[in-house]
């Protein structure tokens, strides 16, 4: 009896042991079905973007060959709905870069351009903020270590902090990078977010994709009365040249507005080269945003220049 009762246990062990085993087996084989499912699917989303991704590209070129001037009228201004694809959708969307003020134009040739550094101390002081933040970050741009205002202190600010780095000595890369400047605390770099962009080189404003707070920066004389306006008339009818816009805020040139149509006229454009596409795609469970910054050349080609791909 003793042994028939040890053979019955022997027998229910094997057997929770075959359960046991076929279990495990059947759980992982669900699992890599499922990360295999999984990778199928953000491969196919990743097609979709990058399939949206080269049709932004085409219509940029396309426009650039019908006409030289940019504006929110024409079709890569438009917000692009949902698009139903199978299994999910995609979505995405074309900004105008130079509607924003570039950050790298404070220096040009390792010099500060005055027009530009003019510019932003308004958008500061529109914001509430100090406008020696423009002199923290020219400092931090140019290619010298020497502050170009006393009191700014540049390496030696940095040196002297907590976890001690250097000035980067060259163009911002990312907007994001304003995080290190001394100054350029979280809200502050929150706050100048939807006014400023950080683009490869120099460049102006196009005032066809300018917001109000960017029009007003451009000159003193453009208050917010007037920079409402402007919309409105831009609304009815974009400018087709720097000119026209020049004269409808400073009037015809004559001998005593002649500087400041100058000043205004470095400062502004009616055509554009860089553009922020920002596209979400989704096949079956997997959803993928991307950020991507275009630059467009004059024959019309586009170039990647960045792009950033989150979940």
């Amino acid at each position: 009896m003793r042994q028939k009762g040890v053979a019955v246990i022997m027998v229910l062990l094997v057997l929770a042991i075959v359960a046991i085993t076929t279990a495990a087996l059947i759980k992982r084989h669900q699992f890599s079905q499922a990360m295999t499912s999984q990778l199928v699917h953000l491969g196919q989303t990743k097609a979709h973007i990058q399939g949206a991704q080269l049709w932004a590209a085409q219509m940029l070129t396309t426009d650039r060959q019908s006409n030289k001037v940019d504006h929110l009228g024409e079709s890569w201004a438009q917000l692009t709905l949902p698009m139903p694809v199978e299994q999910g959708f995609v979505s995405g969307y074309i900004t105008d870069l130079q509607g924003q003020f570039n950050l790298n134009s404070l220096v040009a040739d390792n010099q500060v351009n005055e027009a530009a550094m003019g510019l932003f101390k308004r958008l500061l002081e529109q914001q509430k903020l100090n406008p020696q933040l423009s002199w923290y970050l020219v400092d931090w741009i140019d290619r010298n270590v020497e502050t170009e205002q006393q009191n700014t202190l540049e390496d030696a600010f940095y040196l002297g902090q907590a976890v001690p780095y250097r000035s980067a000595n060259q163009a911002l890369v990312n907007i994001s990078e304003l995080g290190l400047v001394r100054g350029f605390d979280q809200a502050t770099v929150a706050m100048l977010m939807p006014f400023v962009s950080a683009l490869p080189q120099p460049t102006k404003i196009n005032v066809n994709s300018a917001s109000i707070d960017v029009l007003m920066a451009l000159s003193n004389t453009i208050d917010i009365n007037q920079a409402e306006q402007l919309i409105i008339n831009r609304n009815d009818r974009y400018w087709r040249t720097s000119s026209a816009f020049i004269e409808a805020v400073l009037g015809p040139k004559d001998s005593e507005n002649q500087h400041q149509w100058s000043a205004l006229a470095e400062l502004v454009t009616v055509d554009s080269h860089y553009f922020k596409l920002n596209v979400a795609a989704q096949f079956g469970v997997a959803k993928i945003q991307l950020e991507s910054n275009l630059h467009r050349g004059n024959n019309g080609q586009v170039t990647v220049l960045s792009k950033i791909y989150t979940p």
